[in-house]
């Protein structure tokens, strides 16, 4: 039987940890003076997150339960 096609089977749920622990230079980053939406789209991931405030957080640990995306 051929299965249907189901667009949540391509959702993820990825957050900043998870982005964190593969590029290891986000971590030496000051986000009080950078965006951490800018610096993880240059490495192909957006912040879906609603209730995500930029240049809050100095240490990226602040972020890592902030939902991002895989841009494809």
């Amino acid at each position: 039987m051929k299965k249907t096609f189901n667009p949540n089977d391509f959702d993820t749920n990825l957050t900043v940890a998870d982005v964190a622990q593969r590029f290891d230079k986000l971590s030496s980053i000051d986000f009080t003076k950078v965006s951490l939406a800018n610096e993880i789209i240059k490495l192909n991931y957006e912040v879906i997150s609603k209730d995500y405030e930029d240049l809050k957080y100095t240490n990226i640990k602040d972020y890592y339960d902030v939902e991002v995306d895989t841009i494809v």
